[in-house]
């Protein structure tokens, strides 16, 4: 059975590509009790999702000064500069959708390890 973020299940009839992402599930899943993990299991969970966040901001940040610094630049970059914003940008424009979503869920998968956490604690 296939299980979506927004509460639905069943099959899509292949349709739909799978989600990358699944924040809301995790919310949700967490929010019923359904997520449990032991605290210290949940803060180790959190600690990389934390240092994964920050990756993806400093990633965003590097894509956006390579952009300014192109188009303040114009002509006038020099030829190896030149090459390493090109790939930069194009390295971000690849997977610019990927990173802005992520800073969106990741978010979500950290509050959802925190219920999950406290989860433990709780009887059932």
């Amino acid at each position: 059975m296939d299980v979506r973020s927004d509460g639905g299940t069943g099959d899509r009839g292949g349709a739909v590509p799978p989600e990358r992402f699944a924040g809301d599930l995790f919310l949700q899943l967490a929010r019923r009790g359904w997520l449990v993990l032991e605290p210290a299991r949940a803060q180790g969970v959190i600690d990389e999702l934390e240092r994964t966040l920050d990756e993806v901001r400093s990633r965003l940040r590097k894509l956006e000064l390579s952009r300014k610094l192109r188009d303040a630049a114009g002509d006038q970059v020099a030829p190896d500069v030149d090459r390493i914003v090109v790939d930069a940008v194009f390295a971000g424009q690849l997977n610019a959708d990927s990173w802005e979503r992520a800073l969106v869920e990741l978010p979500k998968y950290i509050e959802a390890m925190r219920i999950a956490g406290r989860n433990a604690g709780e009887p059932r």
